[in-house]
């Protein structure tokens, strides 16, 4: 029997306001366990929460930008469950009026384009963390992150691949980036997934029953987690066993999951309206004001690259991943002039950079100015790509100025003929060899005397002129 596999995310994002959606207490990530809270965030007796508005700014960018419908008169609700790391007791969330809901992305994947349907956006607070220690044998719970405001982005079940899956989630992650509403560092967790996976027989217009694995963390753990546990259905039910609806943990060293408890149902939390919070009445002019501030999305950008810079489609595409690479981008083409040398020094030097360094775009330092001052000086023949890639990883590691740094090591490119030709004759005189090899049709032995020239002149020589005047040499 053939089967498919069915799969909803469920999006939690921390939202990067300054302080938290019910407290003043900062949001910055990190800092001494329990030294980012006070009595509302920790849920001490007779304190009360005051909601920020910055939040509810950020969930109507997210529902606009995902197509969502705005609900009018939205309110809190209490969501009842006892975990060590949530100190009231309940989470304030939103079940009967969400902000938002009805949305969409369009994504594509190899198989196509398809439109995945967003059920509903809602706000809610983050809840603490727990760190288990294995060496004393117990458990600590830090509430710094107790309170940090989330919106909850719940998709239909419209997914049917791990690729689909990654397509819809690193859409949704460039949207949020864009907006400014969050920096979706997954290794902080201001961007995790709860994956609920099912199976059925192709064909079969019956969902199978569901698994959710909880703050999934990683678009590598994710897509496997989904191939895996489709698999793990998929035997059960070929050996006459029963799926069980529960929440489920992906050990990502052992490459499997292994179950946590039974999955809950809504009823089973006892929602009700949170007393101590009013309903928020999301005004037309509210939304009007916020779409008039609306940052440009990618696929905007991505359309405006094509039309306005002549760069090729997977260049746009690359570029439009994330705002830090395209702000850089646009800033580099507007003092440089040039938007095909900008395009290849961003997705050369820029992106292997960050690949090196294991750090996001927005975490390296390279001004535009820096930058597009490389692209002229190479274009105007002061200094030559190779010598300008070491610039570069000067800016990186230093922070220099590029001028400065070309004046101050003598870097400017050799275009005096003389100079060029007496190195070139003393290169050809110690390498009689390569001189015969090339006499006798063997090309590459240009190549190494082209290296060795370039050596001699440590890496300052002007290539077009060297190349011209060390073929004249070996002709002669």
């Amino acid at each position: 029997m053939q089967y498919e596999t069915v799969i909803g995310l469920e999006v939690h994002v921390e939202l990067s306001t300054a302080s938290k959606i019910f407290c003043s207490c900062e949001t910055t990530f990190g800092g001494d366990p329990n030294t980012h809270c006070c009595p509302v965030c920790t849920g001490l007796p007779g304190a009360l929460p005051v909601l920020n508005e910055q939040v509810v700014d950020y969930a109507i960018r997210t529902c606009l930008a995902t197509n969502c419908t705005i609900t009018p008169l939205t309110r809190f609700d209490r969501k009842n469950y006892f975990y060590p790391d949530l100190p009231k007791a309940y989470q304030i969330s939103q079940l009967h009026q969400p902000i938002g809901r009805n949305g969409f992305l369009d994504i594509t994947t190899e198989s196509g384009s398809k439109r995945i349907e967003i059920h509903e956006i809602h706000m809610e607070e983050d809840a603490g963390k727990l760190i288990h220690d294995p060496w004393e044998d117990c458990t600590l719970v830090d509430y710094n992150r107790c309170g940090v405001p989330l919106l909850e982005i719940v998709s239909e079940p419209d997914l049917r691949s791990a690729e689909e899956a990654l397509a819809y989630l690193e859409k949704l992650r460039s949207i949020l980036q864009f907006l400014g509403v969050s920096d979706c560092r997954m290794e902080q967790g201001s961007l995790r997934a709860d994956v609920n996976v099912s199976v059925r027989p192709v064909g079969s217009p019956v969902f199978g029953t569901r698994t959710e694995m909880k703050n999934m963390n990683s678009f590598k753990a994710i897509g496997r987690a989904i191939v895996a546990e489709a698999k793990r259905q998929i035997d059960l039910i070929e050996d006459g066993k029963t799926i069980r609806q529960e929440t489920r943990r992906w050990d990502e060293n052992k490459d499997s999951s292994f179950a946590m408890r039974s999955k809950e149902d809504a009823m089973d939390y006892r929602y009700f309206p949170d007393p101590d919070l009013v309903a928020i009445n999301i005004t037309p002019e509210w939304i009007e004001r916020v779409k008039a501030n609306l940052h440009e999305l990618p696929e905007s950008r991505r359309a405006r690259y094509l039309s306005d810079y002549q760069i090729s489609a997977y260049e746009a595409d690359v570029l439009t991943t994330n705002p830090a690479i395209a702000n850089l981008f646009e800033q580099t083409v507007a003092l440089s002039g040039k938007a095909k040398d900008a395009a290849s020094w961003m997705l050369g030097e820029f992106m292997l950079a960050c690949k090196d360094n294991e750090c996001e775009p927005q975490d390296l330092y390279m001004p535009a100015q820096s930058l597009a001052t490389l692209i002229t000086r190479v274009s105007e023949g002061v200094i030559n790509r190779n010598t300008a890639k070491k610039i570069f990883a000067a800016i990186l590691d230093s922070q220099v100025e590029p001028n400065d740094y070309i004046k101050k090591n003598g870097l400017r490119m050799v275009s005096n003929p003389d100079a060029l030709k007496d190195t070139i004759a003393k290169i050809l005189t110690a390498n009689p060899q390569s001189v015969s090899d090339f006499k006798a049709g063997k090309t590459q032995a240009k190549g190494f005397l082209v290296g060795q020239v370039m050596k001699a002149m440590q890496g300052k020589a002007d290539p077009q002129l060297l190349n011209q005047l060390l073929q004249e040499a070996l002709e002669a």
